[in-house]
């Protein structure tokens, strides 16, 4: 009896130890936004590894020459809200950090933690400003294309009021500026008032979020809020 009585304390928190599993953290969602002219199949190789790391991926689709980027915006909201993350993030290239920037000004639902833009026209770009007037290029941009070389667009554009950080490549060339740029935008028209944390990679535009640091970074960001 004195053998039981004293196994008996022990059996119980074994037996507790045993059923009390620890619960799974919810997942955060990520919202990837390609860039201006790309599609999904951009932002793949990223998304793949967020996924490796827990998130859950929602590869966003618009086709900017199709729909306007109010439009865009607005889709990308109604998701959200659809899914009903308890947390979600963005990661954004080129005009998809505008889109996102576009959103705040309806605002986005409860849950909202960090983004990360890569290389993004936070000012109007060099390239789209040459190329404005140019017909094959408001028949491929739409009008999305066209409020990139608008000033007064960008004046009103909201800034982000979540943490966010920028990754800007400098794997351009000298046949766009002398200054420092990506082959489509200058490092400094990526920067904007109030960002967490910018990142130079030596990367083109094209293929910056292609590129093994930049997951990297990505991650760390969303993680910690630091590049």
């Amino acid at each position: 009896m004195t053998l039981i009585a004293l196994l008996l304390p022990c059996l119980i928190i074994f037996g507790a130890c045993a059923t009390a599993q620890p619960q799974p953290l919810p997942l955060e969602t990520v919202y990837l936004l390609h860039g201006l002219g790309r599609s999904r199949a951009s932002m793949w190789w990223l998304g793949r590894r967020l996924k490796r790391q827990g998130y859950r991926v929602v590869n966003f689709p618009y086709v900017a020459a199709q729909e306007p980027l109010s439009s865009i915006s607005d889709r990308l909201r109604e998701r959200i809200e659809a899914d009903d993350s308890a947390r979600y993030h963005f990661v954004t290239h080129s005009l998809g950090g505008i889109i996102v920037r576009e959103g705040f000004r309806e605002g986005y639902p409860d849950g909202l933690g960090r983004i990360v833009m890569l290389a993004p026209p936070n000012h109007p770009p060099l390239l789209a400003k040459g190329l404005k007037g140019f017909p094959p290029y408001q028949w491929v941009t739409g009008d999305s294309g066209a409020k990139l070389t608008d000033v007064s667009f960008y004046e009103d554009l909201p800034i982000p009021s979540v943490p966010f950080g920028i990754l800007a490549g400098t794997g351009g060339n000298t046949l766009l500026s002398k200054e420092k740029n990506d082959g489509v935008i200058l490092v400094k028209t990526a920067r904007l008032k109030g960002m967490a944390d910018f990142k130079e990679v030596p990367h083109s535009h094209t293929f910056l979020m292609n590129s093994s640091d930049t997951g990297k970074f990505v991650l760390e960001f969303l993680r910690r809020g630091r590049f």
